[in-house]
């Protein structure tokens, strides 16, 4: 986690170019999760109730391994195909904020104002638009302007390669492909899918199921060596390899 801080103080201030802007974005997400992954194991230390903290720590590492094979992929893939990956995600988080409008209208009454659901219904759409003004879509065929989602037609019509974000498995795929990532790749990937997991619930695995090669498996993990595969993929991107 130093190793991350000491990188991010040492980068210049002002205008970036956009790779670099977004693996920075990503490192300082993987380190929040490595940090707040570090307290909970000082309450599992504190307590010894590693099954209380197993899930949540679980989950944190899960988006670590993400993010870093992901800043491996936007800087090993090429810039025209990193830009559209990066815009088509923008797209697709623009369109998901689509569905917590509940979320919005809470955030609203909980400042004590008394609105009427209509009016926090206009300032929703107010606020979308100046967010998500290059995302969305305005229907003004209705009698008031309504922000709705680009459909997958639209996005075929501008050009997009793709209609939907590439999976965790093909950007693992695309590295494993280059022989000086291969073996840093699969192991990021392999954990990544154990950690996956975690998300999934069982009777018999209380949702940290392992994802092993093996067909008999347990639940078992030697957590230094998944932090040493992670500190590899990290150093790789902090290094620029491949840019």
């Amino acid at each position: 986690m130093k190793k991350i801080q000491k990188y991010g103080k040492e980068q210049p201030q002002g205008k970036q170019e956009r790779i670099e802007k977004v693996k920075l974005l990503l490192l300082y997400r993987i380190y929040s999760n490595l940090y707040s992954s570090l307290l909970l194991t000082a309450q599992v230390l504190k307590t010894g109730k590693i099954s209380f903290f197993q899930l949540p720590i679980g989950l944190l590492l899960r988006c670590c391994f993400t993010d870093c094979l992901f800043t491996l992929y936007i800087q090993r893939a090429g810039k025209k195909r990193a830009y559209e990956e990066l815009n088509l995600r923008t797209i697709e988080y623009a369109n998901s904020m689509l569905e917590r409008q509940e979320v919005y209208r809470d955030q609203v009454k909980s400042t004590g104002k008394i609105l009427d659901d209509v009016f926090i219904d206009h300032l929703w759409e107010l606020t979308m638009e100046d967010s998500f003004l290059e995302q969305l879509t305005f229907d003004d065929n209705l009698e008031e302007l309504t922000v709705i989602k680009q459909s997958k037609q639209q996005l075929k019509d501008e050009g997009f390669s793709r209609v939907k974000s590439i999976t965790t498995k093909d950007v693992a795929n695309f590295l494993i492909r280059i022989p000086e990532l291969e073996k840093v790749a699969t192991r990021l990937y392999h954990y990544y899918k154990y950690f996956s997991q975690y998300e999934h619930f069982s009777e018999n695995g209380q949702g940290d199921v392992l994802a092993s090669l093996e067909k008999e498996g347990n639940d078992n993990i030697h957590l230094p060596s998944a932090i040493r595969a992670l500190r590899a993929g990290v150093e790789i991107v902090m290094n620029n390899h491949g840019k």
